[in-house]
């Protein structure tokens, strides 16, 4: 049996004659005609009535209806899957973040598809904003963009991952509050150093500070996450860090604590309406996975006892070491 002949059973079928299905097909009518016989042949039945030029399905042929429409499905989806593999196997994706996203949880998200496909480039690139980013990907110019949500753009679609969480991170050798959370109504002032191009995370930051009556002083507006960090741990300023990047302040001797409320931002992915490409689903797909593997070995550590920080960092070394 083979897979030509299933085709045009099934085309006489669908346009109710040979000579239909044979333009359907763009092939001749003996074409088709000697491939319904060889099938017939083969499975030693009759499909069809033949009154003169018109066939009519009979019951054998009824019940091959169905097997024969589940396998030349069941074709097309491994040739799709085939065809996706071939465009897995080069090419780029570009995907744009923003200052408000860490830089270095989308490069960790981005690490399993890397080394499942290391010969797709990625291509990742910070815009200043949610509305330059979102209009970007709305030109065509990033595939995916890592986003803080709500975002400016209705005719994107988004895809929520979660929330990020900020951490208070303070010079070394801060004294550690007896009490942790730490609540922010008791921080008093407190100087900080703020990333001038992560405007909307400054206002929410700001605006929750002012709620618990925190006059926060800005001692330095700097570009970068990492410029930030610096200045935390030369002893000039405080900072509010995403937990991944509060991780990697703790390890180089900051102090790091939870506050209450904690200050969180929702955030995920947003692209073009319309289906993406291979490469672009499975870099989603893999992302999220791997931040779903952070997050749920952080609640195994906080459920076994450890304060979130002391969570993540545990969750962190056990992703590095393959445990």
């Amino acid at each position: 049996m083979e897979i030509r002949q299933l085709e045009y059973f099934l085309a006489v079928v669908e346009c109710d004659g040979v000579n239909r299905a044979a333009q359907h097909l763009h092939v001749a009518q003996a074409s088709i005609s000697q491939g319904i016989r060889q099938l017939e042949r083969e499975l030693k039945l009759e499909l069809f009535h033949r009154t003169g030029r018109n066939v009519v399905l009979n019951s054998a042929g009824r019940l091959l209806v169905q097997p024969a429409q589940r396998i030349l499905d069941e074709l097309l989806s491994t040739k799709d899957i085939m065809r996706g593999a071939l465009e897995m196997s080069v090419g780029s994706i570009a995907i744009g973040t923003m200052p408000e996203m860490s830089s270095e949880a989308v490069a960790a998200w981005s690490g399993s598809f890397a080394k499942q496909y290391p010969d797709i480039r990625i291509d990742m690139t910070e815009y200043a904003n949610v509305a330059e980013l979102c209009e970007e990907v709305h030109n065509g110019h990033c595939e995916i963009g890592f986003t803080t949500f709500p975002t400016p753009a209705d005719d994107l679609q988004e895809i929520p991952f979660g929330e990020q969480r900020l951490m208070l991170v303070m010079p070394p050798g801060t004294p550690l509050p007896d009490v942790q959370p730490v609540a922010l109504s008791g921080l008093g002032a407190l100087p900080l150093a703020v990333s001038n191009m992560a405007q909307r995370e400054n206002g929410i930051v700001t605006a929750i500070l002012a709620e618990h009556a925190i006059t926060g002083r800005i001692r330095a507006h700097v570009p970068t996450r990492h410029a930030q960090l610096a200045l935390v741990l030369n002893g000039s300023a405080s900072a509010f860090l995403p937990l991944r990047l509060a991780v990697l302040a703790k390890r180089l001797g900051a102090v790091a604590v939870e506050t209450t409320p904690m200050i969180r931002t929702p955030f995920g992915i947003v692209h073009r309406a319309g289906s993406l490409n291979p490469a672009a689903e499975s870099f989603i797909r893999q992302s999220k996975a791997a931040l779903m593997q952070w997050v749920d070995l952080i609640q195994q550590n906080q459920n076994a006892g450890d304060q979130l920080l002391d969570a993540a960092m545990r969750a962190d070394k056990e992703l590095h070491s393959g445990s």
